[in-house]
């Protein structure tokens, strides 16, 4: 289950209270352009605060992925070798059997 954050929170209740002044003005009641601006702003802020931590955070995975896999490709290199040297091992051990059995 996810849960919430406070800037998730804050941007619902931004939202909310957005609409809550537009319907107010749209109704004729005492919301003023200004206030309507300024609830607009303020839930359009904290939305790409929100979009800019999400991408900060999925660069840094990105970046560690990278890394994680320059390693392993490093160490493949390594694993290759010596799969290829107990191959050989075996070949050599098996021809020795073969010999040994004619």
């Amino acid at each position: 289950m996810k849960r919430f954050n406070l800037i998730d929170l804050f941007i619902i209740v931004l939202s909310l209270l957005f609409f809550y002044f537009v319907l107010t003005r749209i109704f004729g009641h005492s919301a003023t352009d200004f206030t309507i601006a300024i609830g607009a702003f303020s839930a359009i802020g904290t939305l790409f605060y929100k979009l800019y931590s999400n991408l900060y955070k999925l660069n840094r995975e990105v970046g560690e992925f990278k890394s994680n896999t320059k390693f392993s490709f490093k160490n493949l290199k390594s694993d290759v070798s010596t799969l290829k040297s107990d191959v050989s091992e075996i070949k050599d051990d098996l021809r020795a059997i073969k010999r040994k059995l004619i």
